[in-house]
């Protein structure tokens, strides 16, 4: 996985990057639990970029 810099990254304070992140969900789930994955995964990520710094 490569991360690049984002095209907006000179207009913040601080860094920004963009990196692919793909998520397998095997089964069926509604639209209100695939928003749960979704905002878990991205608080996961969150959190984990935001404790390196």
């Amino acid at each position: 996985m490569t991360a690049e810099p984002a095209e907006w990254a000179d207009e913040l304070d601080e860094p920004a990057y963009h990196f692919p992140v793909e998520v397998e969900v095997v089964g069926e789930l509604g639209e209100q639990h695939l928003r749960q994955v979704a905002k878990y995964v991205f608080d996961q990520l969150h959190t984990t970029l935001r404790s390196r710094g």
